[in-house]
């Protein structure tokens, strides 16, 4: 987070709490120390985290640490396309890693006649030209 961000978030907080008062004379030091904080969280992550914490609590303005912690636990939460494509690269490795390891012979009695049938069903002509 850089220093533009943490005076957005400030102005923000400020105009949702209006208990949240920094003194003139310690503003510099307050977004140093914010900034110091949130220095791994983009802006637009942190700015999201203090919309979501203002309308979840009323009465006290989230501190720094506050707003860090719900940007890592958002990092955490996973979308069902992220998760599908975890598990998609999970079976992908299990199979890789059985291919790799075991001793694979031919194919049970029942599918060993399924596949006679459908290349049975699909014969390949001869050309004949």
């Amino acid at each position: 987070m850089d220093r533009i961000g943490v005076t957005a978030i400030l102005k923000y907080l400020r105009s949702a709490y209006r208990s949240f008062v920094i003194d003139g004379n310690e503003i510099d030091a307050v977004i140093t120390t914010w900034q110091d904080i949130l220095q791994d969280i983009p802006n637009e992550v942190a700015y999201k985290a203090v919309r979501e914490l203002c309308r979840v609590r009323p009465k006290f303005a989230p501190d720094p640490a506050d707003i860090y912690l719900a940007c890592i636990e958002r990092e955490t939460e996973l979308t069902v396309y992220q998760i599908q494509q975890q598990e998609h690269e999970q079976r992908m490795l299990e199979l890789k890693e059985y291919h790799e390891n075991e001793q694979v012979g031919p194919p049970p009695e029942h599918v060993r006649q399924k596949l006679d049938a459908i290349f049975q069903k699909v014969r390949v002509t001869e050309d004949e030209s």
